[in-house]
């Protein structure tokens, strides 16, 4: 059987869907269906029954299923220690990160991560939403803050901080907030994201924290966006350093409540590579972390000395 064909198959059965695995794979559905069919043929079973509109799963699909994730993960680390004999770092890398963070950065670090290890290409994809590392089939992806408890490896990449600022222009025009409390009475940029829209947590340096409510004048799921309205004097925004550190430093944007800690929504705001917890770690995962983490080193702000 090959290998590549037991692959689609676990993939379809994740997934439920040949049309998700072409889309994510961006091949035809109909490649994933004849690699499916040969592989049915080879075995002499139905893996999948199908309709107009749906699979679903045999119960022989269900065993194979059972049977080939153990031999297919050992076949995949196997693969993976075989080709990093090489004497660097090589083959395709697919990382997620969000929209702004690649954007604003990894379309500058990436260039320089090239250079570096041209051996190495790198496939990535930006999205805001969390994606399924292992399912998708991601070497590794960048998070933004606090990370539920898994089995992912967790790296920290950078250590952020979120500043509330606006344009000197509106400020000019509905004058400063003296407290954080006053931020309810103002126009707010928002994310339009659960328990990002709503409340901005302020702690003090005493350690005091508070909730302001806040109202939301525009929304965007993007943080570029975001800023530009922020810049173009539209509102109040809530913003991370790593986007508009340069606009704070050059006066474009004004830090309204500077002694203070902010947040969306908690108060450890690091961004973290997190990849697959194998026997085998590829070099090419273990060399762009250690890039990244010197890069933004170089750019002050890194956390690089303890798992997060």
């Amino acid at each position: 059987m090959k290998l590549a064909n037991l692959e689609l198959f676990e993939d379809v059965y994740r997934r439920g869907s040949f049309s998700a695995v072409a889309r994510a794979r961006n091949v035809a559905p109909s490649v994933i269906s004849r690699a499916i069919a040969a592989l049915e043929a080879e075995l002499g079973t139905l893996l999948f029954y199908r309709t107009t509109r749906k699979i679903a799963p045999t119960e022989a699909a269900t065993m194979l299923a059972l049977e080939i994730e153990q031999h297919l993960d050992a076949l995949r680390s196997l693969r993976t220690t075989v080709a990093d004999m090489a004497d660097e770092p090589s083959g395709l890398l697919r990382v997620s990160a969000s929209h702004s963070f690649g954007i604003r950065h990894l379309s500058r670090a990436i260039p320089a991560f090239c250079a570096q290890f041209p051996k190495v290409r790198i496939q990535l994809s930006l999205t805001d939403q969390l994606v399924d590392i292992i399912g998708d089939r991601f070497d590794l992806a960048l998070r933004h803050g606090p990370l539920a408890d898994s089995s992912l490896i967790v790296r920290p990449i950078i250590r952020t901080r979120y500043h509330v600022c606006a344009s000197p222009a509106y400020l000019a025009a509905t004058g400063a907030p003296s407290d954080p409390s006053e931020i309810s009475n103002r126009d707010c940029l928002t994310f339009p994201l659960p328990g990002f829209s709503d409340i901005w947590r302020f702690r003090d340096a005493n350690g005091q924290e508070a909730e302001v409510a806040i109202g939301s004048a525009m929304s965007a799921n993007s943080g570029l966006v975001l800023r530009e309205c922020a810049l173009q004097g539209l509102g109040v925004v809530l913003l991370s350093d790593w986007l508009i550190g340069e606009d704070l430093v050059e006066g474009r944007l004004v830090d309204l409540f500077p002694s203070y800690d902010v947040t969306p929504s908690n108060f450890q705001t690091v961004i973290s590579a997190v990849y697959p917890n194998r026997k085998y770690t590829p070099q090419k995962v273990k060399a762009f972390v250690s890039f990244l983490q010197q890069y933004f080193n170089a750019a002050d702000g890194v956390q690089t000395d303890e798992d997060h």
